[in-house]
């Protein structure tokens, strides 16, 4: 069976990037967010984690599958796990981050990583994530432009993962573009070209021409729509122009995708 294709992002992870990936499947991010932090690991990247407790414990098993020792790095001060839900305790007042206290808070992670590391530290995030599934896009974003302005005094590379099933309309209803635009890239999953492919299949039966073939005459709004995967920003584009006919071009879609029934 053929590897699904990774992101050079996360092998590299060049300083001063912050990249996001839209997951629907927890192995799927476990598979992108090892790969990031075992190659970090491997190279002396000073590595710190920002997830939930159940995705921090899938993370580490899956290092120890790799035969790297999280206990020895967590020791030698290279890596530093941190509870999402608690970090966003610490700098989130009225339900808004407050850029003080995320920069103090943040300073003294970053401060104590690279003393131990060499090189790019490599910073894996959730929090955003937590905001969002809470319905707090307007703090989310906040917080991502929070992270780019700390970029200015320390050098290191973000991945913020999303749990967001965007085979869902419902992902598609809060300010979607904006993830795009407060990231300098939107990272595909190996499912992203299949889930294009049913979104033309469902769009012939809905509209009678595929969706890329209408998205091909319309320039985005903004350049952050256009870091997305084409899938996504296929459906970015139906839910701007096509509002009312989002719901059944995906219900369409779904089920091209789950039964395999793509054009050939």
């Amino acid at each position: 069976m053929q590897s699904p294709p990774v992101s050079e992002l996360l092998i590299e992870a060049p300083a001063n990037r912050h990249f996001a990936q839209l997951h629907r499947d927890p192995a799927a991010l476990t598979d992108a967010v090892t790969l990031y932090l075992e190659i970090g690991l491997r190279r002396g990247n000073g590595v710190v984690v920002i997830a939930s407790p159940e995705h921090t414990d899938l993370f580490l098993d899956r290092l120890r599958t790799d035969e790297l020792d999280p206990g020895a790095f967590l020791k030698s001060g290279q890596l530093e796990l941190h509870d999402a839900e608690l970090t966003l305790r610490k700098f989130m007042r009225n339900d808004m981050p407050d850029w003080e206290d995320f920069r103090h808070a943040m300073a003294s992670i970053f401060e104590r990583v690279r003393a131990f590391g060499r090189g790019t530290t490599r910073a894996y995030g959730e929090t955003v994530n937590l905001l969002w599934q809470e319905g707090k896009q307007e703090a989310a974003i906040r917080l991502e432009e929070f992270w780019n302005e700390l970029a200015q005094s320390y050098s290191f590379s973000l991945f913020c993962g999303y749990m967001l099933d965007v085979h869902n309309e419902h992902a598609y209803t809060g300010p979607l573009e904006e993830i795009g635009r407060t990231h300098s890239d939107i990272i595909g999953t190996p499912e992203d070209e299949r889930f294009r492919a049913a979104l033309d299949a469902a769009s012939r039966d809905v509209f009678g021409v595929p969706l890329s073939e209408m998205v091909g005459f319309a320039r985005p709004r903004d350049s952050g729509e256009q870091r997305f995967p084409s899938g996504q920003r296929t459906m970015l584009w139906v839910k701007r122009n096509l509002p009312s006919a989002s719901g059944a071009v995906l219900e369409r879609a779904r089920r091209y995708y789950d039964e395999l029934l793509l054009p050939s």
